[in-house]
């Protein structure tokens, strides 16, 4: 029986608008009147993540900023994970030279060291304004604490980018592709899937009573965790191979969900007949 229904938010649950289709709101709610539980689970920070909640209507576990921070449906916050600061200075470092919008995110903001016309188009993304810290790459060492650097640009230069960190780095941090134009960066071992591997545990769930839906490369280790995944049928051929299932919408999904349990409760009828 599936209880828990994680969902990505961007090219998931949200459309291009970054608002949640009237039809994915109607499912939703049909799934929490069924009892089973909504986690979002997104590169974005927590407080956006409460802002899609507001919208739905809904009360939702959180896994943001990747997995970084783990949120319970009640707002309580469970876990955090974040980068050693010597080694958020390194990876800073390394980026010296590229032309790259270059956040560095913490649990309160999106930190960026200087704004441009790229950075401009980037924010009109967010619901949150970025915070303008020129001193960024020093505050790494002392008072900005970061759970993720997220860099936007053209994919070529992303994929310098992760080559150069898999080099210098790879065995200390955690690469995604998370959208057409944008790497995050994470410290190692932290991801949507490991995150929703500690909220399961939390719940006393086991991960076949999870279903997970999503569309990007930080998504699949979440496929990994239950054999009820399912990928956007616009995401990238390797990530749709990575998923048992492919769907158009979350609503889509959602009905998956409430076939499986419907045969699951048919079952356990037959089984106590006999």
């Amino acid at each position: 029986m599936i209880k828990l229904i994680v969902s990505d938010l961007d090219g998931t649950l949200l459309d291009h608008s970054k608002k949640v289709s009237p039809r994915e709101v109607t499912a939703l709610a049909k799934a929490k009147d069924a009892g089973i539980q909504l986690c979002l689970a997104s590169g974005r920070m927590h407080i956006e993540l409460q802002r899609v909640m507001t919208e739905i209507g809904h009360q939702a576990y959180s896994l943001s900023q990747n997995g970084a921070f783990i949120h319970l449906d009640d707002g309580t916050f469970l876990q955090s994970k974040l980068f050693d600061p010597a080694l958020a200075h390194q990876v800073y470092q390394l980026l010296h030279g590229f032309r790259l919008v270059k956040l560095i995110c913490s649990i309160d903001g999106n930190y960026i060291a200087n704004v441009s016309p790229a950075s401009d188009k980037i924010e009109s993304r967010m619901f949150e304004p970025f915070i303008v810290k020129e001193d960024a790459e020093q505050a790494l060492l002392n008072e900005l604490p970061a759970s993720k650097f997220s860099l936007f640009g053209k994919l070529e230069t992303l994929l310098q980018v992760k080559d150069l960190m898999e080099e210098k780095l790879g065995n200390q941090l955690e690469l995604f592709i998370s959208d057409t134009d944008c790497l995050d960066i994470m410290p190692r071992n932290v991801s949507k899937g490991s995150s929703l591997l500690v909220l399961l545990e939390k719940l006393g769930l086991q991960p076949d009573e999870a279903a997970c839906i999503g569309d990007s490369f930080n998504d699949v280790s979440m496929f990994g965790v239950t054999p009820h995944s399912f990928a956007m049928k616009g995401a990238h051929p390797d990530v749709r191979q990575k998923a048992t299932y492919l769907v158009e919408s979350v609503a889509e999904a959602i009905g998956h969900v409430f076939a499986h349990n419907e045969k699951h409760s048919l079952q356990e009828k037959g089984s106590k007949g006999l």
